[in-house]
């Protein structure tokens, strides 16, 4: 599952663009005072000013939005990588440890967060193909985003809805954390509440859109009964 483009409301776009410009290395395609869009390898990332009105904000209006979403790397550059991103900023810590291992994902990650508290994510998976023989560089070697994490209320009737629209489960079914799509994208659909790793931040309903490869774009929100999915 590729995502081509994934959009986030914020509430101050411009003071995104020195981090993911200057510090992330990110090409900027847009820059305004309503809007921000960055291309991350294969997606493109917009940041968009949070209006009252706007398509489900409204679901969870008094707060100021957060998402969790991660970018996939080179599996043997994750030492490198590392080193990289703690020049840009802090990492996240969890037991004394700055790097995640995922044994049931054959995975490590790190965890890091930006000025608008949005949670990031580089992810090395050794079960991709995609290892290189030169240094780690991350105008060439942040492929695109892997991850988006996508809190509800029902997460059962929401991977229902995921994969009836083709987008199936990953690694089999729970109805309390459930991946969705494979190791190139994927919708991470957990109930609300769930501790983010490496932080302190626990996952909330947030309004957010997805453009996915073969399937188009997606509007998802959360409503009274669980995940609202618009289909462009």
């Amino acid at each position: 599952m590729r995502i081509l483009e994934a959009m986030f409301w914020t509430e101050e776009p411009g003071k995104l663009l020195d981090f993911y410009c200057d510090r992330m290395r990110f090409p900027v395609v847009s820059a305004s005072e309503d809007e921000l869009a960055v291309q991350a390898g294969a997606t493109r990332l917009r940041f968009v000013k949070r209006e009252r009105d706007s398509r489900g904000v409204e679901d969870n209006a008094a707060a100021i939005p957060y998402y969790h979403f991660a970018f996939n790397i080179p599996e043997n550059k994750l030492d490198e990588a590392k080193r990289w991103i703690e020049t840009v900023t802090e990492l996240g810590r969890e037991d004394g440890k700055d790097i995640s291992r995922s044994e049931a994902w054959d995975s490590d990650s790190v965890y890091f967060m930006d000025p608008a508290g949005n949670i990031l994510e580089l992810i090395a998976r050794h079960t991709m193909d995609n290892a290189i023989d030169r240094p780690f560089d991350p105008e060439r070697d942040i492929e695109g985003m892997s991850e988006i994490g996508m809190p509800t209320k029902d997460v059962v009737d929401a991977v229902d809805q995921l994969e009836a629209i083709g987008i199936r489960s990953y690694q089999g079914r729970s109805d309390s954390f459930n991946p969705v799509g494979d190791e190139v994208g994927m919708f991470i659909v957990v109930q609300p509440g769930r501790r983010w790793h490496f932080t302190n931040l626990t996952a909330e309903c947030y309004p957010f859109e997805a453009t996915v490869e073969g399937i188009g774009k997606l509007g998802l929100s959360e409503g009274e009964r669980g995940l609202r999915i618009e289909r462009e």
